[in-house]
């Protein structure tokens, strides 16, 4: 029993019996419908305004603003670039357990079975939480005589209560879930595997990575509808129409100019009958009209006022790309950068992605170690994330030959052995051969600025010839 506490170390002792079951419940609503009507709003910016848990309103805008949507599919996409498992000897790390991946690979393959997806569609939920809800959790749903797993169960962090409770002389975080028709259910006895973004101190719920991007999203969808009202009034010609008073006057009946009120209604009817006359012209109908009534084809009063629309985006951009953890290339944002400045960027990028990698890594290490206790069987889960592949395919040869000139050189010291060798370089599990001709190796070590040892020499040696002649001229043209 050591051995499992040792390889299967987790908060509570592995000496209990597995939880066999589900604990935890979907998000969905109370009645278990999910209906495939889907209603779309018209005021984004209202209902954003409406809505008072960020992670909500996050969720929100991740499927009604589009830079927060490209965001989101930027991350979810360089984030898993595919994967590989592999099992060791627990006796020896050197040695891998093929067998044991057939038979893994088979069960990530009917994992996730809500969206058919596989372990990859279960990565990529995960990957989704945790940038946008702040937490990456799972429930492993084991099967009730304890000889396999039913399913792994991705849980929506928003549905988690947080309650800080003693156990066993120590206070430690317990999560809760209310259900529909069981209240609030403790989910403490229960295979579930938490890990938080970025948490705060004492804090299991971890950060919302989106939260600074609800307010230049809030000015951004303002502007958006500022800008229209702006175009609708400067963007358009308008036609400056004006109305002779003293023509109106002089044909106003008789009875009606000793009437103020009449005058009134005498100016407001020619005034609608011009009005309508206008108003029914087609955009390529002619202007008849009679002296009285002058048509200025301007822009009317905002002739000269103009607004500079490039500006006012550009200031909202930067927040916009601040706030979403984006470079402006990935989301169609050109600002003229250089290819190093982009590529120390992209850089950072890659950094911020893998650390929410190291998150689904150790959960599906979880689901793997379960795996192998409930099979019995006695491993060590190794799951890597591929590289994220941004470089060219002259670029990735270059890459491999150094890689394969790194192991040849540590199998010639005897830092590895060729088995290890062949696992990091192809992956095979065994080399093809033991022997390998040393005496007929040639490996040169660079000292520093790639120039070989026995290149030193000659250079050195032609440093030292080229002193001499210079003493032997300045002597020889020294003065007695």
């Amino acid at each position: 029993m050591a051995f499992w506490n040792k390889i299967f170390q987790r908060g509570r002792s592995r000496a209990d019996p597995i939880p066999t079951g589900r604990k935890s419940a979907t998000g969905i609503n109370s009645h278990g419908i999910l209906s495939p009507y889907r209603s779309r709003i018209a005021d984004i910016l209202a209902e954003l305004r409406r809505i008072p848990d960020e992670a909500n309103a996050i969720d929100f805008l991740r499927k009604k603003v589009p830079d927060v949507s490209m965001a989101l599919w930027n991350f979810v996409r360089l984030s898993n670039q595919g994967h590989k498992m592999e099992f060791f000897d627990i006796n020896n790390r050197q040695v891998m357990l093929k067998d044991i991946e057939e038979e893994w690979r088979e069960f990530a393959a009917r994992v996730n079975e809500i969206s058919n997806a596989g372990l990859d569609g279960l990565i990529n939920i995960l990957h989704t939480s945790a940038y946008l809800l702040g937490n990456q959790m799972i429930e492993v749903e084991v099967s009730e005589d304890r000889t396999d797993i039913v399913d792994v169960h991705v849980i929506d962090p928003r549905t988690i209560e947080w309650e800080l409770e003693e156990r066993d002389g120590k206070k430690v975080w317990i999560p809760y879930q209310r259900q529909a028709l069981k209240g609030r259910v403790s989910l403490e006895n229960a295979n579930i595997f938490s890990v938080p973004t970025d948490p705060d101190i004492n804090d299991p719920r971890g950060n919302l990575l989106l939260a600074p991007a609800l307010q230049p999203t809030d000015f951004q969808l303002q502007t958006l509808q500022d800008l229209q009202a702006v175009l609708h009034r400067q963007g358009w010609p308008r036609n400056d129409i004006s109305i002779d008073r003293e023509a109106v006057a002089k044909h106003m009946p008789a009875d009606y100019k000793v009437n103020s009120k009449k005058q009134i209604e005498w100016y407001n009817y020619i005034f609608s009958q011009i009005e309508e006359s206008f108003r029914n012209l087609k955009p390529d109908a002619d202007y008849m009209h009679f002296d009285d009534v002058q048509v200025n084809m301007t822009q009317g009063a905002n002739a000269n006022r103009s607004l500079d629309v490039r500006a006012v985006t550009e200031t909202v951009d930067v927040q916009m790309l601040n706030a979403l953890k984006q470079l402006g290339t990935l989301v169609n944002r050109h600002t003229g950068k250089t290819e190093t400045y982009s590529t120390v960027e992209f850089s950072i990028t890659i950094r911020g992605i893998k650390s929410i990698q190291q998150g689904s890594k150790r959960l599906i290490e979880e689901v793997a170690r379960l795996w192998l206790r409930v099979k019995g069987i006695q491993a060590i889960p190794v799951f890597t994330h591929n590289d994220i592949d941004y470089a060219s395919e002259l670029q990735r040869m270059d890459i491999k030959l150094k890689q394969q000139e790194f192991w040849a050189i540590n199998m010639l010291l005897k830092l590895c052995s060729p088995d290890q060798a062949a696992q990091e370089i192809i992956g095979a599990e065994k080399a093809y051969s033991q022997d390998y001709p040393e005496d007929q190796i040639r490996v040169s070590f660079s000292a520093g600025d790639g120039i070989n040892a026995n290149q030193h020499k000659r250079k050195d040696s032609e440093r030292e010839n080229t002193n001499e002649k210079v003493s032997y001229l300045w002597k020889a043209g020294k003065p007695n």
